[in-house]
């Protein structure tokens, strides 16, 4: 894992960001949206344990995926004109190009030297 900084970091940031969403939804809008933003963080957690546990590059590409995903159908929900749903779409959008490319920004920036 000490090989693979900017994904842990990546991976890291999304869970903090994920928590922190969990209690501000539920602060305002109580337990009605707290089923589904469960499930969201449990398939992430899924992913993330696939990603850190398996040589292979299948939950890395879906857990990235997942990101640009929800990052595009956020800026078409209705909560995209304000300024939360702006931070939190480039938010997606940024961690899922970071978690896909992350051996090439780590290769780059000298962190790890690849090939």
């Amino acid at each position: 894992m000490k090989e693979r900084p900017v994904l842990i970091s990546a991976i890291y940031l999304t869970l903090i960001v994920e928590l922190i969403l969990m209690v501000l939804v539920y602060n305002k809008v109580g337990t009605e949206r707290l089923p589904s933003q469960i499930g969201r963080l449990i398939f992430q957690l899924i992913l993330i344990f696939w990603i850190l546990s398996s040589k292979s590059n299948v939950g890395l590409f879906l857990l990235a995926g997942y990101h640009i995903i929800s990052g595009l159908f956020g800026m078409y929900s209705k909560g995209s004109s304000a300024l939360l749903g702006q931070i939190l779409i480039c938010f997606h959008l940024i961690i899922g190009v970071l978690i896909y490319f992350h051996d090439w920004i780590e290769n780059k920036i000298g962190i790890k030297n690849v090939g």
